[in-house]
């Protein structure tokens, strides 16, 4: 009951604070973003778009008023996750570039990467798909998803009879 006061009072602070620039405590928010992510996960992203814009607005909060902290990679990320869900894959690809420019020494920008490669192929940009795999490839070269990424490069983009011709020609 506490973390639901405390997440809608941060709520609210956002809400009433907005037009002031001033920013709830870091502890306030961060149980603000915990209560929201449960709400998230007990109902899909796509039934509740608000919700989910609300969760990205509390990410960008947090990461553009901490950026010092550890969590405003984490979030940022979280951020783009929800983001390319929902279809924004512009909005998650810029988020994801920022990661990997304001973070150099963030231990997921492999997955960073990978990231953006799915999302432009979600976003049917197929040659910009193949290069962020390639750069994916190229820089992550004994990264877990590298192999398989190497394998699926020759597909992305082909209709899945393409692919299975693709293969059988093989």
């Amino acid at each position: 009951m506490k973390k639901i006061i405390l997440a809608l009072m941060g709520m609210g602070l956002m809400v009433a604070c907005g037009s002031k620039n001033e920013v709830p405590e870091r502890d306030v928010l961060v149980d603000s973003i915990e209560v929201m992510e449960q709400s998230l996960m007990n109902a899909s992203v796509n039934s509740d778009l608000q919700k989910a814009d609300r969760m990205i607005a509390l990410y960008d909060l947090f990461a553009n008023n901490y950026p010092d902290d550890s969590l405003a990679p984490i979030y940022m990320m979280r951020s783009a996750e929800i983001e390319i869900n929902t279809g924004n894959y512009e909005a998650g690809i810029a988020t994801l570039d920022s990661i990997m420019n304001l973070y150099p020494g963030y231990e997921e920008l492999p997955i960073c990467q990978f990231m953006k490669g799915t999302a432009y192929e979600m976003n049917q940009q197929y040659d910009l798909a193949r290069e962020a795999y390639t750069e994916f490839v190229e820089r992550y070269p004994d990264h877990v998803l590298a192999s398989d990424t190497r394998k699926i490069l020759p597909y992305v983009g082909l209709t899945p009879e393409e692919q299975l011709e693709a293969i059988m020609d093989k």
